[in-house]
């Protein structure tokens, strides 16, 4: 069963999850997407390969489009099979500490179509996966066991996808992640400080300077962020205060984020090589009150530079293009 393991010297936490060793992985055996569909388990037909669907959703002839299913090799042990929150079993107290990875493990199929990059969708298919975004964390912020939720896609094999099809994945956690808890620390005395969002003070100096900007339209400001960690990396944020995705959706909402994204995301996909990126949905934790003090957002990272043994040792990540130029360029796309 995974295990989240933390060392006490480093703090640093890791799942350990050997079942996940078991993927099936499309791109190692250097199969072409037209190949791959025909046992694709993420395509109609072969539902049978995934596990039963936790949600669905399905256009008027009465077929799914969006398929969410327990992913079938979870890094995180399911609470309702463990009976609950984790329960310590230190095997070195010295050292470290070690439990069972409770959370959920959800894979979002976004298409029946067999595709692989997300600018195959359409901007309306597009609202129906964020659609289905909201719902699944709504569902598990709901359930109330869990502290945490984040939707992430690996599009491209640079990236961490193992299967073409387009997908994304949900992970809804028991604690908050020490990154996200240091984050909602700084936020929250730089609100303390000047008694207002820095997240929306970030937003105000962005649309003031307009060197980052990449869009800012229909409420939602896509821009290239001050310090970014890889190459035409992109933020995108609501312009007004909005803490939680889920809590804020709705069908209008919605259709104007999924047009803005898809058009960020088409323009990235036509600079970065093969389309690899990955995407990040931060949302407000269910159990700490930050509704004055943080704002949900979009990250899009794309997959051209490796991390090598400075980030690896260090946290520090060397950009080689600057996001002004690489605003810049996705602006003139």
């Amino acid at each position: 069963m995974p295990e989240q393991r933390t060392d006490w010297l480093t703090g640093r936490t890791v799942i350990v999850a050997e079942n996940r060793a078991l993927r099936p992985n499309e791109f190692e055996a250097d199969r072409n997407i037209s190949r791959a569909a025909s046992a694709c388990p993420f395509c109609p037909g072969n539902e049978s390969l995934t596990p039963p669907p936790e949600y669905e959703q399905f256009d008027d002839r009465g077929r799914w489009r969006v398929r969410v299913v327990p992913n079938k090799f979870p890094a995180l042990n399911n609470p309702v099979a463990t009976g609950g929150p984790p329960v310590a079993a230190a095997a070195e107290p010295a050292a470290a500490t070690c439990n069972l990875a409770i959370g959920a493990h959800e894979v979002i199929i976004e298409s029946a179509r067999h595709i692989d990059r997300t600018s195959a969708l359409t901007a309306l298919e597009l609202r129906h996966v964020l659609e289905t975004y909201a719902e699944r964390l709504r569902h598990w912020r709901n359930d109330g066991r869990l502290a945490y939720g984040l939707v992430f896609k690996n599009q491209g094999p640079r990236a961490g996808a193992s299967i073409a099809h387009l997908h994304s994945q949900l992970v809804a956690l028991p604690a908050v992640p020490s990154a996200v808890e240091a984050e909602l620390h700084r936020a929250k005395h730089a609100f303390d400080e000047k008694h207002s969002c820095a997240y929306c003070r970030m937003l105000e100096q962005e649309r003031t300077e307009r060197a980052r900007i990449v869009l800012d339209r229909d409420g939602y400001v896509a821009f290239c962020p001050f310090a970014s960690l890889q190459p035409h990396e992109v933020w995108l944020l609501p312009a007004n205060h909005e803490p939680s995705f889920e809590r804020a959706a709705s069908v209008d909402t919605l259709s104007r984020l999924a047009d803005v994204l898809h058009d960020v995301i088409a323009r990235l996909e036509s600079i970065v090589p093969a389309g690899s990126f990955n995407l990040l949905l931060r949302t407000a934790p269910w159990k700490i009150d930050c509704d004055t003090w943080f704002h949900w957002r979009i990250e899009l990272l794309p997959r051209v530079n490796s991390i090598a043994g400075l980030e690896m040792a260090t946290g520090i990540y060397i950009n080689p293009v600057a996001p002004e130029r690489a605003a810049l360029q996705l602006r003139s796309l």
